[in-house]
């Protein structure tokens, strides 16, 4: 693709618009609150916290940012125990009495 010299050197003098130089102040502070989180906040979250501090952005916007830098938070999930440890069963008591092997039927 040919581009005229004058183009190319007019490109290089340019500064960076409003828009981009105001995306990137975003982009800093959300990385910063995406690390301070460890990792966990979302773009909802993270655009609550940044209304608070006063920089504007709704959620779909903070989401692009975070798409754009690849950021993505971890979602934990809770450990379930379905087991009784060995050392545990001493501690248990038989509350209802009952009598799992009789030694007569009925």
């Amino acid at each position: 693709m040919e581009k005229s010299p004058s183009g190319y050197y007019k490109y290089l003098r340019s500064k960076p618009s409003k828009t981009k130089v105001r995306r990137e102040k975003t982009k800093k502070a959300i990385v910063k609150i995406y690390n301070d989180s460890h990792q966990l906040y979302g773009s909802p979250k993270i655009a609550e916290i940044l209304h608070k501090k006063g920089i504007q952005g709704c959620q779909k916007y903070v989401y692009s940012i975070m798409k754009e830098a690849n950021i993505k938070p971890k979602y934990l999930k809770h450990k379930i125990k379905t087991t009784i440890s060995k050392g545990n069963d001493r501690k248990l008591h038989n509350l209802l009495k009952r009598q799992f092997n009789p030694k007569d039927p009925d």
